[in-house]
């Protein structure tokens, strides 16, 4: 597993395999930027993805098979991602020393956070930045350390395998939105100069995660288990239909009611599920302050397939006191697929992926 790795290659496919869907991007490397050149989306059967595992390799190696096929995709560099939810990541500090050292250093220190044997769990790490630590006696790095279990990354490179394809990098979803979002995330000059704290958050199907940057540099990042599909399964319980029709009334009718009540079932169920799920972003913004000692949050960035949902980003702004605006992944990416229509109405959904292409196209 590896992550924060950039190459050069004229075009690069980022594959994201989600909970209900798989997502394909591939953009091409030109000298006026990354150029969009083909995408597409493919439904996965129920529970042939399971709480961000592989629970039917045969399905899911398929879908993406048939994906890359429909759409004449050759994927000669390919980038995935798992899911967040499964990975362990924690942020430390540690003193400066050669790239040896560190490798050996962040090896020890992730053992205390690994609920597992130390030799099934694979650990990466990114050096964020620099900090001075002067009461500590000189400079130190920032240090972003992920763990994921061995077998986890191993049932990702298998599936990816049965459809032909060898991953140079398995990353992790939560990484590869903010890279995809860097542009949203970093428009204004108080960003830039490293006065400005940014939240993204991802809302998927099953988990909404939250990441806070100051600068662009990341320093939390939080997954909820409140996500999308707790609205559609509320729905589907209280209409009494069947998953995929509960799902259809949620984009095509729901919206977030700003007062009380909306009135109606369906206004009341989403609700009390955009209630619950405002309550832990404001719980982890609380958590990062007191933490950073960061007094605001001056941005939210919205992504993830749910944030479509009406009216969510105008009552999460309401209930938090922070302005929020929808992450735009295409800024500054030139978009010269055929039939693009698609992209842009699901373009929350293709983040991920898009930032996983970005992997092989955009020199550090």
């Amino acid at each position: 597993m590896g992550m924060f790795t950039f190459g050069a290659s004229n075009t690069a496919v980022g594959i994201d395999i989600g909970t209900s869907a798989v997502k394909i991007v591939q953009l091409k490397k030109t000298p006026s930027g990354p150029e969009l050149i083909n995408y597409g989306m493919l439904s996965l059967p129920p529970d042939a993805m399971v709480e961000g595992s592989v629970g039917d390799p045969q399905s899911v190696a398929a879908v993406i098979k048939d994906l890359l096929k429909t759409k004449k995709i050759k994927p000669e560099r390919s980038f995935a991602s798992i899911s967040g939810q499964n990975v362990i990541m924690r942020f430390t500090k540690l003193p400066i020393m050669s790239p040896e050292e560190l490798e050996q250093t962040v090896r020890i220190e992730a053992e205390q956070y690994v609920p597992y044997a130390i030799d099934e769990v694979s650990i990466t790490h990114a050096v964020l930045n620099t900090v001075d630590e002067e009461e500590e006696g000189g400079g130190k790095y920032s240090i972003l350390l992920v763990v994921a279990q061995k077998d986890l990354v191993g049932s990702y490179t298998d599936v990816l395998k049965g459809a032909g394809i060898s991953a140079e990098i398995i990353d992790v979803d939560t990484i590869a939105a903010i890279n995809a979002l860097e542009n949203s995330y970093m428009q204004s000059a108080s960003s830039q100069e490293g006065g400005e704290v940014v939240a993204i958050i991802d809302a998927g199907a099953r988990t909404t995660n939250i990441s806070v940057l100051k600068a662009g540099i990341l320093m939390f990042t939080r997954n909820i288990p409140i996500a999308g599909n707790n609205i559609t399964d509320m729905i589907k319980d209280v209409m009494k239909q069947e998953f995929e029709q509960a799902e259809s009334i949620k984009i095509e009718e729901a919206e977030v009611s700003m007062g009380d009540g909306g009135g109606n079932e369906i206004a009341d169920v989403v609700k009390t599920t955009v209630d619950d799920l405002a309550s832990e972003i404001r719980r982890s913004f609380d958590y990062f302050k007191a933490q950073s000692r960061e007094p605001l949050i001056h941005r939210i960035i919205l992504s993830g397939g749910s944030s479509n949902l009406k009216s969510f980003n105008t009552f999460l702004s309401n209930e938090l006191g922070v302005d929020v605006y929808m992450g735009n992944p295409l800024e500054g990416i030139a978009v010269t697929a055929p039939e693009p229509d698609e992209l842009y109405d699901k373009l929350q959904q293709f983040t991920v992926a898009i930032g996983l292409a970005l992997r092989g196209v955009v020199e550090d």
